[in-house]
Formats: structure tokens, sequence, C-alpha cells
């Protein structure tokens, strides 16, 4: 199968810091291209940020479809625009939030998320109480540290650590959710240490991306029905 890996954000670093921990993971035999936008803000770190990315966001999976992807895989934390691009594809839209907190759910009773900064974290809970899993959901905590940061990964692993075993020690939670995709280098050795699940969310959706094809499943266009085409002036 082929499954596009959208990264929501126009940094070119950023995305070539991420392509090896994406690749790696897919299944043998399945092609994964990992991309980031032509325009956007280098980084999503909030709902304006979002909705700067959005058109190009769209534009990339519409992309994807006609380029005779599988899946598409949208490679960020806060779910950006996951529902419009449902919307506009017939092929399956895993998002990396989303797919974490189902994974998660069947770890544990109770779960934390740990994300970059405030802003993201106030995005995440709305997207969970949206969803109905705020039940599951024993804190979303953030480690103020930027994406585009997260490269210095010593001082990133010491402050999510920390806001982690809050989490568990404070807060009740069974598991762990990393809020960022640019997490995904640190998730085994902060499960090594925290001795508790902890969900990369970028792995978390490109596998859910796998398994939708593999089982021949697509979008339901009840849910998400195809949008009329219209004059955009």
């Amino acid at each position: 199968m082929r499954v596009k890996i959208v990264i929501p954000n126009s940094s070119i670093k950023f995305r070539d810091s991420q392509v090896e921990e994406r690749k790696k993971t897919a299944s043998p035999g399945n092609e994964v291209e990992v991309v980031c936008l032509s325009h956007g803000p280098v980084s999503i770190e909030s709902a304006y940020d979002e909705a700067l990315a959005a058109p190009y966001i769209i534009e990339e999976v519409k992309k994807a479809e006609k380029e005779g992807y599988d899946a598409v895989s949208l490679d960020c934390a806060m779910d950006t625009v996951v529902r419009a691009c449902r919307e506009a594809l017939t092929i399956p839209v895993t998002s990396a939030g989303e797919a974490s907190y189902l994974l998660a759910m069947g770890l544990c009773t109770k779960f934390s998320v740990v994300t970059v900064l405030k802003s993201t974290a106030d995005e995440i809970k709305e997207n969970i109480n949206k969803y109905g899993f705020g039940s599951r959901v024993a804190s979303v905590r953030f480690a103020n540290i930027p994406v585009l940061d997260l490269e210095d990964e010593k001082k990133s692993f010491k402050a999510i650590l920390a806001e982690a075993k809050v989490a568990i020690e404070n807060d009740g939670a069974e598991g762990i959710v990393l809020g960022c995709t640019g997490m995904s280098s640190l998730a085994k050795e902060l499960q090594q240490e925290l001795g508790v699940p902890v969900i990369d969310p970028a792995v978390a959706s490109l596998k859910l991306a796998e398994i939708y094809v593999t089982m021949g499943l697509k979008t339901s266009k009840i849910a998400y029905e195809v949008p009329s085409e219209k004059e955009i002036l």
C-alpha cells in the first residue's frame, strides 16, 4: 500500500528530521512518502496557525488521492482540519491526536497528554471534548517548549518527563500520549523511564492508516459528506 504522511507545516528542516522515524515504522513492503507544506506557518501550535495552514493542508491531501495513495496520515497531534480533509477525500484520513487517543484507551482507563505549549494544550482539550473522550483523560499538560525547539532532545526529554511524572503521580494517568509528533524520537526512552505506555502520535496515525487499508475500509460519506463545488472569489 502507499500512505502519504502530511506534516502540516512548511519547515523543510522539521520534515527532514522526521522522515526516517516515519519510514522505519511502516510495515514491510508499504511505501510511505513524508511531505510538508509548500506554504504556511513553520509550526502548528495554535488555532491561528491551523487557520493559516488550512488551505495548503487540504491542497496537499487532495493531491495525495489524485496521485493514487491509499491513505493519508495527518502528522499533527492538534488534528489540524481533519474533518475538512475527510470531507474532501474518499480514501482514509487518520490524524495523530485522534489515533493516539484510540490506542491509549485500549491500554489504560485514564491517560494524560503532554504537549508543547499552552495554546496547543487548549486546542487538544477542545478536540478531546469534541470526540467525547473526556472521561478517559486525566489531564492535558504542556512542557512549554515550542515545536521547533524539540530538536534539543536533552532539554525536551527532561521537560516532557517532568510533566508526565506529575500526570501519573498527581492526576491519575496510567498512560501518556505525546501531544506533538516532533516528540517521536523520545517515546521509547520516556516509556522506559515512566514504566507506563507512552504513545507516539505519529506512529499511531500511520499504523491506523495501514489497518484501514488492510481491512478495505474507507471514510463514511454519510459522516463526511463530499462538499459541493462552489466558486471561490
